[in-house]
């Protein structure tokens, strides 16, 4: 039995391909809290050998894509973030219970900026 080919009755239509999302300002607040709160923490000394000027470590990432929530955020001087990329945070001899510590007393100390 021989069959005739399927025929559509509509035409498909090309589906326009999503633009890319710029990063606002609210994107910025949303995963560091705000531009003056990075610029805090940057002043704070190294929480691994305790010198300055620091950059911004996170404790946990995101996962994939995603960045990561802005209370894991500790100062580590660029020396020790880069040990700490490449071998992690046993390199510093810094364990997960202490960074969360540092993480606490960051804000806190954020908080406590506010107040005074």
């Amino acid at each position: 039995m021989k069959r005739t080919p399927l025929k559509r009755k509509t035409k498909l239509k090309a589906k326009a391909k999503p633009k890319a999302k710029k990063r606002t300002v609210s994107d910025f607040a949303r995963v560091y809290g705000s531009k003056a709160r990075v610029e805090f923490v940057k002043g704070l000394p190294c929480v691994a050998c305790n010198s300055g000027p620091c950059d911004n470590a996170h404790i946990k990432s995101g996962g994939m894509g995603r960045k990561a929530d802005y209370t894991d955020i500790v100062p580590l001087c660029h020396k020790c973030h880069l040990l700490q990329h490449q071998r992690g945070w046993k390199a510093l001899g810094l364990n997960m219970s202490r960074l969360q510590y540092f993480a606490f007393l960051t804000q806190w100390k954020w908080a406590e900026r506010d107040t005074v």
